[in-house]
């Protein structure tokens, strides 16, 4: 059933309808919570603050995008909240490996593994090494699947400033990438 139809039930009492919905997006929320806290608790409290803002401010909902995009908006927006209520934002976002498997394909030979862990390992860290920025518009872009559009309005940034964001975080990854490259050619070397 479409989350359009979805919210319709929900607004007219049916709780299997908001059941349905959570259901649907509690996983993608709570990675997405997750890689942007770096702490499991934390991600449980704001997943909780998430759910109870989605149903509170369902009414709200238009149409002007999709559900899910108007979901993860209100998620950007409730970690935002939750660092502005500690007096801290979180400098790093651990980008974990979970996350990350899903850019790569499944290699088959054990060989082959091993060298996907290790581009693993090397990719968590240049990502970490990103601003917290860069970090975002790279897992809703990338790993999320979301459209500029839909990322710019969950981002709250216009749509030019996210292309500008996403192009500029490609870049730096890669340089990360090729620094750690040539460290790792050059301790060979010794």
């Amino acid at each position: 059933m479409e989350d359009e139809r979805l919210v319709e039930l929900v607004l007219d009492g049916d709780d299997e309808a908001f059941e349905t919905l959570h259901d649907r997006y509690f996983q993608q929320l709570f990675q997405y919570v997750y890689v942007k806290t770096g702490n499991y608790h934390n991600a449980e409290e704001i997943i909780q603050d998430i759910f109870f803002k989605m149903a509170k401010n369902l009414w709200r909902f238009q149409g002007k995008s999709s559900f899910k995009t108007w979901l993860f908006s209100i998620s950007q927006n409730t970690i935002t909240d939750y660092y502005r209520k500690q007096n801290k934002y979180k400098k790093t976002m651990a980008m974990g490996h979970m996350e990350l498997e899903n850019l790569t394909e499944q290699v088959p030979s054990t060989e082959s593994q091993v060298v996907q862990q290790d581009s693993l390992d090397e990719i968590t860290k240049a990502i970490n090494r990103l601003g917290p920025d860069y970090r975002t518009v790279l897992h809703l872009r990338l790993m999320e699947g979301f459209s500029i559009k839909e990322t710019s309005y969950i981002m709250e940034k216009t749509t030019f400033a996210v292309k500008s964001l996403h192009n500029r975080a490609k870049k730096k990854l890669a340089e990360c990438l090729r620094n750690e490259v040539e460290e790792h050619d050059k301790k060979a070397l010794r």
